[in-house]
C-alpha cells in the first residue's frame, strides 16, 4: 500500500489518498500518533539554507470519503501569505510516518475470499482462504504548497477590510479633486491624469507575475477608476465565479466584475447623450437671448462638439479594447447572444485602432491653425496644456492610445502562451519609451 498527498488548494485545504481501502475508524483515532506533519521552505535544500522542519499552527481532518481511500484535511499556517510565492522553487508539505509506530494491527481493512464452512459437533467453523495482507510501502508523502489565500489569517483579514474601506477613500479623493479644481478654475487635467493612471495601475496584478497574497487587495481600490465597485455584481451574479485565468482569480477579478465596468461605460454614454440633449434644448430656448445664462448654456453646448465625447472615449478606451480582445480570444460562439458579443468585439477592436489614427490625423492635418484658439476648440481635450510649437509635441495623444492598446493586448495573453514573458518586457519598454519622449520633447 502507498499513500500520497493528492492535492493542496489555495485555501489551505488538501487530501491524502491511499492506494487501497483503509480502516477509517482506526485512522481517525490514531492519525496524529501515526503521522508527523510539517513543511519545509525553499531554502531547505540549499547549501547553508534553513534546515528546519516547520510545524503548522493547526491540521484538521475534515472529511473521510465513502471509498475508504481518501481523507480531506484543512491546514492553518502562521504566515500563509509567505508560502508558494516562487515558481521554480517551492515550499513543500510533508506527511511522514513516525519512526517505530506500529500501524499493522489497525490500518488495513482485511479482505478474504473463498470462505469455507465446516459443521463439527453442531457448530459452524468458518475458515478464510486467500487472506490479503498489506505492507505500507511509502513512509513519506510531500506536495508543493501553492500560493495561499487563507482569509482566516488575522493579518490577511484586516488588510482585506482596509482595502474595502479604501474603495470609498479613492472615490472621495476623486470627487474632492473634481470639486476643488472646478472651484479654483484651474482645469481638470490633474483629475484626468489621476484616473487614467489609476486605470493602468488597477490591472497590474493580472500580469504574469505573483504578488504576496494580501497585496492583491492593496491594488483593488484602484478598480474604482474602471467603475468596478461591488464585490458581487448587482442583479446578475452568474459570472461572479467565472475567471479568465488564475491571475484573475487571485485578484478576484471575475467576468462578472469586469461586466460592471462594461455596463458603466454604457450608462455613462447614455447620461452624456441625455446631457447633450438637455443643453441642446436649453440653447434653443435661449436662441434670441444674449444674457449671461444664454452665453453659459451655449458655451457648455459647444463642449459636446467634440471635447466631451473625446474625453469619454479616452476614459473608456482601455476597458473597451481590453473587453473586445478578451472576448475574441475566448471565441465561444455556442449561442446567438455569444455570437453577437463576438461580432461586437470585432467592431470595438477595429474602432480602437481606427479612431485614434483618425483623431491624430486630424491634429496633424490642422497643425498649422492649432495655435488659434477657435481652431483648436473642438479638439482641445486631446491637446490640454500641450505646446503646439512642434509636431513632435502634439504626438503626445498618440502615446496615450498606443500604450493602452498594447497593454490591453498583452493582458489577454493566456498564461500558457509561449511568449507570455514578453508581456512584462513590452509593458516596461512602452513606459520607458514614453518617459524618454517626455524628457526629449517636453510637450507640456
Amino acid at each position: 500500500m502507498n499513500y500520497t498527498i493528492n492535492w493542496i488548494d489555495k485555501s489551505s485545504q488538501g487530501s491524502i489518498k491511499f492506494t487501497h481501502d483503509v480502516n477509517f475508524t482506526w485512522l481517525e483515532d490514531n492519525f496524529y500518533l501515526m503521522f508527523n506533519i510539517f513543511w519545509r521552505d525553499t531554502t531547505y535544500n540549499k547549501r547553508g539554507g534553513n534546515k528546519l522542519n516547520h510545524t503548522l499552527a493547526d491540521f484538521e481532518l475534515t472529511k473521510f470519503q465513502d471509498n475508504n481511500q481518501v481523507v480531506n484535511f484543512t491546514m492553518v499556517f502562521d504566515e500563509p501569505y509567505l508560502l508558494g510565492l516562487l515558481i521554480k522553487k517551492s515550499d513543500r508539505l510533508f506527511i511522514q510516518v513516525r519512526d517505530g509506530f506500529n500501524y499493522s494491527n489497525g490500518l488495513w481493512l482485511q479482505k478474504a475470499s473463498d470462505n469455507v464452512t465446516f459443521n463439527v459437533d453442531g457448530k459452524d467453523w468458518i475458515f478464510q482462504n486467500n487472506i490479503t495482507t498489506y505492507t505500507l510501502h511509502s513512509k513519506e508523502a510531500n506536495k508543493r504548497i501553492p500560493l495561499l489565500f487563507d482569509w482566516r489569517n488575522p493579518m490577511m483579514t484586516s488588510l482585506r477590510n482596509i482595502a474595502k474601506n479604501c474603495y470609498w477613500v479613492i472615490i472621495g479623493i476623486i470627487l474632492a479633486q473634481f470639486v476643488l479644481l472646478i472651484w479654483r478654475r484651474v482645469g481638470l487635467l490633474p483629475l484626468w491624469i489621476l484616473i487614467e493612471y489609476l486605470q493602468l495601475v488597477a490591472f497590474m496584478p493580472i500580469y504574469n507575475f505573483r504578488l504576496i497574497p494580501y497585496l492583491y487587495d492593496a491594488f483593488k481600490p484602484t478598480l474604482v477608476s474602471h467603475l468596478i465597485i461591488f464585490d458581487e455584481t448587482p442583479f446578475y451574479t452568474e459570472f461572479d465565479d467565472d475567471y479568465f485565468n488564475d491571475n484573475y482569480k487571485n485578484y478576484w477579478l471575475s467576468v462578472g466584475r469586469l461586466g460592471q465596468a462594461f455596463v458603466a461605460c454604457i450608462v455613462i454614454l447614455v447620461m452624456l447623450l441625455i446631457a447633450n440633449l438637455v443643453f441642446f434644448l436649453a440653447a434653443l430656448c435661449c436662441k434670441n437671448r444674449h444674457d449671461g445664462c444664454a452665453t453659459w448654456v451655449k458655451s457648455r453646448l459647444s463642449q459636446f462638439k467634440f471635447n466631451l465625447y473625446i474625453r469619454y472615449y479616452m476614459l473608456v478606451y482601455f476597458d473597451l479594447t481590453f473587453f473586445s480582445v478578451m472576448k475574441i480570444i475566448e471565441g465561444d460562439n455556442s449561442t446567438t447572444m455569444r455570437k453577437m458579443a463576438v461580432l461586437l468585439s470585432y467592431v470595438l477592436f477595429v474602432v480602437s485602432i481606427v479612431m485614434p489614427i483618425f483623431l491624430i490625423s486630424i491634429i496633424f492635418r490642422r497643425f498649422a491653425v492649432l495655435k488659434l484658439k477657435e481652431a483648436k476648440k473642438s479638439f482641445n481635450t486631446l491637446l490640454l496644456k500641450i505646446d503646439k510649437g512642434s509636431k513632435w509635441r502634439v504626438i503626445n495623444p498618440a502615446y496615450f492610445f498606443a500604450r493602452r492598446l498594447l497593454t490591453a493586448l498583452l493582458l489577454t495573453l493566456p498564461i500558457e502562451n509561449t511568449f507570455i514573458f514578453l508581456q512584462y518586457v513590452f509593458i516596461l519598454m512602452s513606459s520607458h519609451a514614453y518617459i524618454l519622449y517626455i524628457v526629449a520633447c517636453k510637450p507640456y
